[in-house]
């Protein structure tokens, strides 16, 4: 080993000053180079962890914000539907009560009808008759008794209503 040495030019004082010289390189570039960069890949790492934990927070607060805003809807589809068949009810008791009043009004109305049909049936029995007895006065020229007038009058309306 010492000939190739030599051919190569280098002595055993040369060749451990390389050494010395290698070691030397290697330790400083270990507290130059390797320690700064571990440090910086350190702290990269912690950073990307850091922002892996925030992410899945958020992620976290995005789903339970889905939920809340999941059951939002479902209660406000359950509270629409209750108002619905709450207005739904409503129109019915409206148009009931509505159905009620007009059956009422009718009734009253029919009521009244036959109530003044009546009316005006007695003021024209009594107006007929009294023209009837006049008319018939005059014709015969003498006075009928009241009881007379009331007999005549009664039947000639009977077979005048049929």
């Amino acid at each position: 080993m010492g000939e190739i040495f030599r051919k190569l030019g280098l002595s055993g004082w040369e060749i451990l000053f390389h050494a010395v010289n290698l070691i030397i390189l290697v330790v400083a570039l270990y507290f130059l180079l390797y320690k700064p960069i571990k440090k910086i890949v350190s702290n990269h790492k912690k950073k990307l962890d850091e922002i892996y934990r925030e992410n899945n927070r958020m992620r976290e607060q995005a789903e339970a914000l889905r939920c809340d805003c999941d059951n939002i809807k479902q209660s406000a589809l359950e509270e629409s539907a209750a108002i619905g068949e709450r207005a739904a009810a409503r129109s019915r008791e409206i148009v009931e009560d509505a159905q009620k009043e007009a059956s009422v009004i009718l009734e009253n109305a029919q009521k009244e009808a036959i109530a003044e049909k009546q009316r005006v049936q007695h003021e024209l029995h009594d107006s007929v008759g009294h023209i009837a007895v006049e008319i018939a006065e005059k014709i015969l020229e003498r006075e009928v008794s009241i009881e007379d007038n009331k007999r005549i009058i009664d039947e000639s309306l009977s077979e005048w209503e049929k």
